[in-house]
């Protein structure tokens, strides 16, 4: 596990160490360094791992753009679900465009990959700027890392889950839908097939974990093959944006839950 410096922290996403709010906020926008969050989590013992930022046009908004920060506990201390060990994802920007959110999340080793799971109805711990931050934020750690069962439970139900080819084709077209809309079959440049595509030889088989897996890395990594609407070849880009790293990473979980009931399994509320 490699833990990133600050140094390391302010190349990736400089608005983790804001000094002030956008102009424009409110009187009442209690302003709290990123930074601030991140240390007081990294001496619970969840250290930041991976961070990014919304690319935003405008360089004076470099500093206040929305942001995402992974943490996770040294390996002693790490919990291994599946083949995947827990994170915690913090979300924030000081621009009004988001408040702190804090997600539960799951790194899958064997393809480096991270992903976001919802917990409950509303998913992760969504707190205002405030002076209270940073202790609201700590607690929500805590209980988020109750919610680690319950993710478990989910990960082993999509496991033993079996799914046909015509159902991971529904799967990944469900998916194709959630990244580029309703008529994804215009403005998709590629087929559902293309995002079944296994990686590696492990995950070349018919469980709901690997069909979820081998979707979710594709979509996010990017690099496909396919068509423009123009006709023209091109490939997939990776997804790089905060918000859709977030949204969609939700979403496709989401819509796992959904196929693991309809196929019988049982999830965890």
């Amino acid at each position: 596990m490699r833990i990133l410096t600050h140094d390391q922290l302010h190349r990736t996403a400089p608005a983790i160490f804001a000094q002030e709010p956008d102009s424009a906020v409110s009187e009442r926008y209690g302003f709290v360094p990123t930074i601030n969050v991140v240390d007081a989590l990294q001496a619970e013992g969840w250290y930041p791992v991976r961070a990014q930022q919304t690319h935003v046009r405008h360089a004076e908004r470099q500093s206040v753009a929305r942001h995402l920060i992974r943490f996770r506990q040294d390996p002693d201390r790490q919990i291994a679900v599946g083949d995947s060990v827990t994170e915690l994802v913090l979300t924030n920007s000081h621009d009004r465009s988001a408040a702190f959110q804090l997600d539960l999340g799951l790194f899958r080793l064997v393809c480096l990959n991270g992903m976001v799971t919802p917990v409950g109805d509303v998913g992760g711990i969504r707190v205002r700027h405030g002076k209270q931050i940073v202790d609201e934020i700590l607690e929500g750690s805590i209980q988020l890392s109750h919610q680690v069962p319950r993710i478990a439970e989910g990960v082993e139900a999509f496991q033993s889950t079996l799914v046909s080819r015509g159902e991971a084709q529904l799967f990944a077209e469900g998916a194709l839908s959630l990244r580029y809309g309703d008529d994804w079959a215009q403005s998709s440049p590629v087929q559902p097939g293309d995002l079944l595509e296994a990686r590696r030889s492990e995950d070349a088989n018919g469980s709901l974990w690997s069909v979820f897996n081998r979707t979710q890395e594709n979509l996010f990594k990017g690099g496909l093959r396919g068509r423009s609407q123009s006709g023209r070849a091109t490939r997939t880009r990776a997804i790089n944006s905060v918000t859709e790293d977030v949204r969609l990473n939700r979403a496709l979980w989401k819509l796992t839950e959904h196929f693991a009931a309809l196929k019988g399994a049982t999830v965890a509320a």
